[in-house]
């Protein structure tokens, strides 16, 4: 149950961060702020899959971080052990970016059956 949550979880944040506009279009200048104060970043926020990688690595960062008795991410939850927080870290990172490219793609293929009207 926690590993779906977490899926919901980025893939929402990972959605926002990359098609979202917020109150006063606070998302939009955001990522122009950060595509003029480095490219490279402001073309990430451009792409699922890398966004989805750095919010899985920084998810399972904070978790390890600030609530290291929670498992909230798919691979703490499996390891548990914090001394091994290389593995959890790039683990949370790739199930993130494969989970949410995956769910994207979905919702891409469907949109293009259904004719993009939704």
């Amino acid at each position: 149950m926690i590993i779906l949550l977490y899926i919901i979880a980025a893939y929402g944040l990972t959605n926002l961060l990359v098609y979202g506009t917020g109150p006063f279009d606070m998302l939009v200048h955001f990522r122009r702020l950060c595509g003029r104060i480095l490219p490279t970043l402001g073309d990430m926020l451009e792409c699922m899959m890398c966004t989805s990688a750095n919010v899985g690595w920084i998810v399972s960062a904070l978790n390890l971080i600030f609530l290291p008795d929670m498992d909230l991410t798919p691979f703490k939850s499996m390891i548990g052990d914090p001394s091994l927080w290389y593995v959890i870290v790039f683990g949370d990172l790739f199930f993130t970016s494969g989970a949410v490219w995956l769910i994207n793609s979905v919702q891409e293929a469907l949109e293009t059956i259904g004719g993009g009207n939704g």
